[in-house]
C-alpha cells in the first residue's frame, strides 16, 4: 500500500498469510527477485511472535481462486535445506548459519 513502512508492511503481511502477530526485527537482508512477470525486492527480517495462531492465510491481492499458499510452517535451516520440491528459496541452500544473513546497517521508517 502507498504510504504504508517497510515494517507495518510485514506486520500485515505476516497476520494475512499466516494468522500470526509479529514484532518486526532486526533487518537480515534484501534481495532482488526477477522472476516473470514479477520484479519485485524481497526484504528479509527476523521477527519474533506476538500472537495470533499459525494457519494458512490468504493474499488479499489474488481471488479466492489464485491463491498461492499451499501451507505454512515452522523450519529449522536444517529442515529448509532438506526440501524437495525446488521451492527454497536460493539464499537457503548453501547457507551454514542464519546469522550469516545479518546486514548491520539500514535505514528504514
Amino acid at each position: 500500500m502507498y504510504g504504508e513502512k517497510i515494517k507495518d508492511c510485514l506486520v500485515r503481511e505476516f497476520r494475512e498469510e499466516t494468522g500470526l502477530e509479529v514484532k518486526p526485527g532486526r533487518f537480515l537482508f534484501m534481495q532482488e527477485f526477477l522472476q516473470e512477470p514479477l520484479h519485485a525486492l524481497e526484504l528479509f527480517f527476523e521477527v519474533e511472535v506476538t500472537g495470533g495462531t499459525l494457519k494458512i492465510g490468504t493474499d488479499p491481492e489474488l481471488t479466492p481462486d489464485k491463491q498461492i499458499i499451499q501451507t505454512v510452517a515452522f523450519k529449522t535451516l536444517s529442515e529448509l535445506q532438506k526440501d524437495t520440491t525446488g521451492q527454497l528459496h536460493a539464499i537457503f541452500k548453501n547457507l551454514i548459519d542464519l546469522d550469516d544473513l545479518y546486514m548491520p546497517q539500514h535505514r528504514f521508517l
